[in-house]
């Protein structure tokens, strides 16, 4: 079935390709039509993903603010719905997609960069469920990482049905991405430039063309099905929270404030990322079976909820709990000033920051499945909310300017996270469609975007790769190097010996030919590692041993060979991983036969080659 289903996206690839060819259209054009085919199903996969935790949120909870659900006001149920949706989630990401685990962008990333964006598809639909049981259950975490992990799984499963070509792959699992970010934020801008930004680090116009229209297509997509099941006509809000106009009027004098919260923003969102990787870092020690690991950190999350709920005599479910966007909805409304009055309303946002964060490191950190966006919108909001209430306090704003500090806190605040500072100004601008307030947010993103930067190299996303050993090049560097595989450079005629041979018979291989380096194989001519001419001339200090040593002594086999896919980045890296001037390269259709060593230096003038282009 398998086979059949290989065959048939071959055939269709190699007849949609013969179309454009046949009227005069280059091959690209045919990644935008898969790039709408990726926009039309993430956007289905959107809508009934949102569905998905809304049904389980008012399964566990109930509707509206009224305890229901199996909750039903009882405190103890904060503890054991959050552990029960847990144990599910443990169970599903251990046996069946461990890349479902956490907030997914990272995997997304690693995928690109190491796997030739190869996802598996079953992490879309493991992905979906756990995130809904995650964030249903009372979980604290986002639904947007999860939505890119699933956009980008949907276009990395066309990519390989159709057998795209491995350096188009990472264009097909960012449309997927964007149009994740577009279809759930209603924010295809946003979506774009989250992709480009974050993912792909390239901004040409291959790359950028068909990213928008899988944005595009998945946004209208998500706008047809919700108007085409709203109950009795009734508009349904597009966005997932809505911030309408505000009334509020920038004055150039507030500048020295906004200063004030984008710094404060970028040590908090440090902070954030800091606390979240200890917490992983602690819950990977423990010498605890896999799946109940994520139960830990539930009964953890849970007990600090009803804690809450016992100290403030309420028997709701937690404001911190879940995705947080009912706080989002309050700081970004009149509401904010009613609620939050004084030094208490103040404390107490502040109170609701650190149990949001406390929260959400215990769900991420212990292996539960959900988005860190939401999160950081939440800290944002509730920072911001915080710092405008203080200055109204003192009397150094008007009223209607605190909203404007909670929203340009969430932007800030979602900059100093993900280092993304143009899709944390577009998110927001795009939510608020309010030009007024776009001035100071951009000026605190890119504060907090600098100042986080200055405590910390990595963003809450790249932190993790680097852990990996993944190294996160400049964008020029990387968009360069990843158009380019090992296929482009020029090789060198492999040397091939044998283990048995004598350290001799190299050295005179090496007096006959201009590359000293040697290709090591067995009887069937299977791949052993190499001998450098590093290794040789080590050798040769001890004259007297040249006559009885043998190539299996001197013998390297974690020199990895390059597949000539493999792009210039990833081949970079094997090269410094292995500190040796040349690889092997395998043929096109069998990585078991070496064909020709490609070099160091011949690698470097390929990019050099590809810079001068790019001056002209």
């Amino acid at each position: 079935m398998r086979k059949r289903l290989n065959m048939l996206g071959r055939q269709v690839r190699r007849r949609v390709v013969g179309f454009f060819s046949k009227h005069g259209f280059r091959e690209e054009y045919f990644l935008t039509l898969m790039a709408i085919l990726i926009g039309v199903a993430t956007g289905c996969g959107a809508s009934g993903f949102f569905l998905l935790i809304e049904e389980a949120n008012a399964f566990a909870y109930g509707h509206g603010a009224q305890a229901g659900g199996l909750f039903g006001g009882r405190l103890w149920m904060l503890v054991l719905l959050p552990a029960a949706g847990a144990l599910l989630v443990g169970f599903m990401t251990y046996y069946w997609a461990a890349e479902a685990r956490g907030h997914g962008v990272p995997e997304v990333m690693d995928a690109i960069y190491r796997r030739d964006g190869v996802i598996r598809p079953r992490v879309a639909i493991v992905k979906a469920v756990a995130s809904a049981l995650t964030i249903g259950s009372g979980g604290s975490a986002g639904m947007e990482g999860p939505i890119i992990q699933i956009g980008a799984a949907i276009g990395s499963g066309f990519g390989q049905w159709l057998k795209v070509h491995r350096r188009q792959m990472g264009v097909l699992v960012a449309c997927g991405a964007a149009a994740g970010i577009a279809s759930i934020f209603n924010a295809p801008i946003a979506g774009v430039l989250f992709a480009l930004e974050i993912f792909l680090r390239d901004f040409s116009f291959r790359s950028f063309s068909p990213v928008v229209f899988s944005s595009v297509l998945s946004c209208s997509t998500t706008h047809y099905l919700q108007s085409k099941f709203a109950k009795d006509g009734a508009e349904i809000d597009l966005a997932i929270f809505n911030v309408e106009r505000i009334g509020y009027d920038f004055l150039g004098t507030e500048l020295f404030y906004y200063l004030m919260l984008g710094s404060l923003c970028a040590i908090v969102g440090v902070a954030f990322i800091r606390l979240l990787y200890w917490s992983e870092d602690v819950f990977d020690k423990l010498n605890l079976y896999g799946p109940l690991k994520p139960v830990l950190g539930a009964v953890g999350l849970g007990v600090t909820g009803a804690l809450y709920c016992l100290i403030t005599n309420q028997h709701v479910q937690p404001e911190f709990f879940g995705n947080g966007y009912p706080m989002i909805e309050i700081a970004v409304s009149n509401e904010l000033l009613t609620r939050y009055t004084g030094y208490a309303g103040i404390g107490l946002l502040l109170v609701f920051a650190v149990l949001k964060l406390v929260a959400t490191c215990l769900t991420l950190g212990s292996g539960g499945s959900g988005g860190v966006l939401a999160p950081s919108l939440m800290l944002g909001a509730m920072v911001g909310g915080a710092f405008g209430l203080l200055l109204k306090q003192f009397g150094w704003v008007e009223d209607t300017s605190v909203t404007a500090y909670a929203l340009v806190g969430m932007a800030a605040m979602v900059a100093a996270t993900t280092h993304a500072s143009l899709t944390a100004i577009v998110i927001l601008f795009e939510m608020t469609r309010d030009y007024k307030v776009i001035l100071p947010i951009m000026f605190a993103a890119i504060v907090s975007t600098a100042g986080a930067k200055m405590l910390l190299t990595d963003s809450i996303y790249t932190l993790k790769l680097r852990r990996r050993g993944v190294q996160m090049g400049t964008l020029a560097d990387l968009t360069l190097l990843r158009r380019l595989t090992a296929e482009q450079v020029p090789r060198v005629k492999a040397q091939f010996v044998h283990p048995e041979d004598p350290l001799q018979r190299l050295i005179d291989l090496a007096g006959q030919s201009e590359w000293s380096d040697f290709v090591v194989v067995d009887d069937q001519d299977d791949y052993l590692g190499m001998v450098t001419s590093q290794d040789i001339r080590t050798a040769l200090l001890q004259p007297e041993a040249v006559p009885l040593l043998l190539v299996g002594e001197l013998l390297r086999p974690e020199i990895p060979t390059v597949t000539p896919h493999e792009s210039l980045d990833a081949v970079l890296e094997k090269f410094s991983r292995s500190d040796c001037a040349a690889l092997p390269i395998t043929a096109l259709d069998n990585e078991e036969e070496i064909t020709g060593l490609i070099t160091r230096q011949g690698v470097m003038a390929m990019y050099r080659e590809e810079l001068d282009k790019h001056v002209e």
